[in-house]
């Protein structure tokens, strides 16, 4: 059976085909090729020649060129499209050239390093190279990391989190491979932004810094996933120049696309392990992406139950599983033993699992750019497949359902990150001084611009300044543990009652779902939180795997503006961009059941306020439209509530985030600016560049947030439109009505007509 007879088949099947909205077919691509400029090392040509590479794509010529010219390159064309030729070609043309040239390569996951190092080793087989590569990370034995540092490979693979503390911080060790260090790859960068990236930008300064102290200025060779500004991310995140490689050469198959929505008439997940046990059985490779853990094994527990016939050709993957559970999944699905596995998204990235036909995408990954990669992992080679996206009741989800033209139209989102968040820049510097003393006279930091900063770390006792005012030396020798390079502020341990670890928080979550009464779910048992230490930083919990229900906490938001940075006008509304100080209190929880979501206890709490500065945006609403909503019969408060959720939801169709890294409040009366006004900031202590984002794209982002709201087939409110499955005030009061109201006059558009 090929791909169009299974779409026949399914399209005739009552319990599938109803939900069918939507069939895109995207056509074949022809492959474009080129050369190189001046021809690749011969021995390196045989060995591609040998493996089927030949000739290039264009990309991968082009590529080539620039990074042989000495110039700085990030590449962004699609999944599959041969990205790592453009760096291990000339990175191993300089090796056979210079046997001494290192170079080393960066990958934000563990999974990808064991990847690509069978790859490059099967590349650089045959070769004049003695040692071209290792593998230096977390699960290197203290004894393999020695014999690299003694006799450091050709080329090292690492992680974000190996750089900082094991290499950066002990940076002498590593001195005769930072001497000929000649190049630094960063893979997958669409993968650092946010909190994330934020810290990445800065470990990759002070590994700047360090490489010059040994005198070497590495060039830099980036590849991405399509992103809205490549360009703009890799400058933010190094801190130099780049040349952009983003016209793909690479051969794709037809892609048929559906939309399937189920919902409300029918649970999602029920749908999509229907379609994976279809597809499976039809006999194609078959991967299905979720939203959870739980749902993934869930989905696994169903198929087993219900399909015996496939059980023992299926698999579920995440987050959690121990490497060796993670390679065997890996080695099986690429060899073929595997035909279908149940994943989340763990296998977004770029691990190379073999051709794959079909992609069942179980609810909108939340950014477009997210939606293509996990798409990308089925076609290869020109073949046809099938991507099926299964809608959830959410928002972003319907959204597309009802407006499928628009998700074809839209372009991928930006990557964003803040260099300037002062939390983690505060972190960074003192790592940074740690590492080498810092003078007004830095290569790579403008000192200038961070004395006040630097100050600051003074005053805390964190750093000393030298006599003559302008050094800085560091108080301790190694600050870089404290680092949690993947949060913002303190990490909580989480322990069961033995004091065994199970797992660990971020200071900005521990609150919301680890306060004392929370149920947490870790590798597929549920706990039950008895004690919060926020001296020790330690949270304990017990067992709990007879409950039946979930908690969720209850909260209030306040804002206090500390700084209006911009100011624009768009149509009949002023947006504000600025520093506000957020108060944040968990007052509660409720007890939901685990099955039904329906509530069966509420308990109050005495905890203390998270208190953060950090960037947002905001908008009073004039007089004369609350009267409107008034006049209309509306809830004015249900409006701007309304409002505050369905921006937060629409803002990751222009920034790649999660609504989770976002919060908000509105005021029926707002006692700094006198009147109604809605606040939405970023959910990080300094910000992250999320709301920056939207102030740039306000117009568009509040147009899109009209259209989620006003093409909802619902009266009132409901999940697709402007519910939120996190609000600390359980959603109410709520009422889309007034939202559009005062959408439709601030983008100064026709006013709605009574309809109640």
């Amino acid at each position: 059976m090929d791909i169009r007879d299974f779409l026949k088949r399914l399209k005739s099947r009552r319990d599938i085909g109803d939900w069918i909205v939507h069939h895109r077919i995207i056509p074949r691509i022809k492959p474009s090729y080129s050369v190189p400029d001046f021809p690749l090392n011969e021995a390196i040509s045989e060995r591609l020649k040998r493996q089927g590479i030949h000739p290039l794509y264009i990309h991968q010529a082009l590529g080539i060129d620039l990074v042989r010219q000495g110039k700085n390159v990030v590449v962004m064309t699609p999944t599959a499209s041969g990205k790592s030729l453009i760096f291990n070609i000339p990175v191993l043309e300089a090796i056979i050239e210079d046997p001494e040239t290192h170079a080393i390569y960066l990958y934000p996951l563990k999974g990808l390093e064991q990847d690509q190092i069978k790859n490059l080793r099967d590349l650089a087989e045959g070769l004049p190279i003695e040692n071209p590569c290792e593998i230096y990370d977390g699960d290197t034995s203290s004894y393999r990391r020695r014999k690299i540092r003694e006799s450091p490979p050709c080329i090292v693979m690492t992680n974000p989190d190996m750089l900082h503390l094991g290499i950066c911080a002990f940076h002498e060790k590593w001195s005769s491979f930072l001497r000929r260090l000649k190049y630094v790859v960063i893979d997958e960068i669409h993968t650092y932004r946010g909190v994330f990236g934020s810290h990445v930008a800065m470990i990759l300064r002070r590994f700047r810094r360090i490489a010059s102290l040994y005198g070497s200025n590495p060039r830099f060779i980036a590849c991405s996933a399509t992103i809205a500004n490549p360009k703009e991310l890799a400058e933010a995140l190094t801190g130099v120049e780049f040349h952009l490689v983003d016209r793909s050469g690479a051969p794709q198959g037809r892609r048929h696309f559906l939309f399937v929505n189920p919902v409300p008439e029918s649970s999602p997940y029920t749908i999509a392990t229907r379609l994976f046990v279809e597809a499976v059985r039809s006999g194609f490779r078959t991967i299905a992406f979720t939203k959870a853990r739980k749902i993934t094994e869930l989905m696994h527990t169903w198929i087993n139950e219900g399909a015996e016939d496939i059980r023992e050709r299926i698999s579920s993957y995440r987050a959690g599983f121990l490497p060796e559970e993670r390679r065997t999944i890996e080695e099986r699905l690429f060899g073929g033993e595997l035909q279908g596995v149940i994943s989340t998204s763990a296998l977004e990235l770029g691990v190379d699992v073999g051709g794959l036909d079909v992609c069942i995408l179980v609810g909108y990954p939340g950014t477009i750019s997210a939606t293509w990669q996990r798409s990308g992992r089925v076609g290869r080679k020109a073949r046809d497949s099938l991507i099926i996206l299964i809608a959830l009741e959410d928002a972003l989800d319907q959204y597309f359902m009802r407006n499928p033209e628009d998700f074809f139209r839209r372009s991928a989102e930006s990557a964003v990150i803040n260099t300037k968040n002062p939390v983690i820049l505060r972190a960074h510097l003192e790592c940074a001084i740690a590492e080498r003393y810092l003078s007004t006279y830095d290569r790579v930091f403008e000192v200038r611009e961070l004395i006040p900063t630097l100050e600051e770390l003074e005053r805390e006792g964190r750093i000393r300044r030298g006599r003559k005012g302008d050094i800085w030396f560091p108080r301790r020798r190694y600050p870089h543990r404290d680092v949690s390079i993947r949060e913002i502020g303190d990490v909580y341990t989480i322990v069961d009652e033995e004091r065994k670890r199970i797992g660990e928080s971020s200071s900005t979550r521990v609150l919301y779902e680890l306060h004392p009464g929370a149920v947490y779910l870790h590798r597929g048992r549920h706990y039950m939180v008895i004690d919060l230490d926020m001296e020790d930083k330690r949270v304990v919990c017990r067992p709990a795997d007879d409950i039946i229900y979930y908690t969720q906490a209850i909260t209030t938001e306040e804002t206090e503006i500390l700084s209006v940075d911009e100011r624009k006008r768009m149509g009949r509304v002023d947006i504000n961009l600025g520093t506000l100080r957020v108060t944040e209190r968990v007052i509660g929880f409720r007890k939901k059941h685990i099955h039904t979501g329906k509530i069966i206890g509420e308990h109050t709490l005495d905890l203390p306020p998270m208190i953060f500065s950090t960037t947002g945006i905001w908008m009073r609403v004039d007089e004369d439209i609350i009267d409107m909503i008034y006049n209309h019969g509306y809830s004015v408060p249900g409006g701007l509530h309304a409002l505050e959720h369905s921006a937060i939801a629409t803002l990751p169709l222009f920034a790649l985030c999660d609504r989770l890294d976002l919060g908000g409040v509105s005021y029926p009366i707002n006692p700094e600016l006198e009147g109604a006004a809605i606040f939405i900031y970023d959910g990080h202590e300094g910000g992250i560049g999320l709301t920056k984002r939207g102030y740039e794209c306000i117009e568009p982002w509040f147009s899109s947030t009209l259209r989620l709201i006003e093409e909802c087939g619902c009266e009132v409110s409901c999940p697709s439109c402007t519910q939120d499955p996190k609000c600390g005030s359980g959603n109410e009061p709520l009422d889309k009505r007034g939202a559009i109201v005062i959408l439709r006059e601030w983008l100064e558009l026709e006013a709605i007509t009574k309809t109640v």
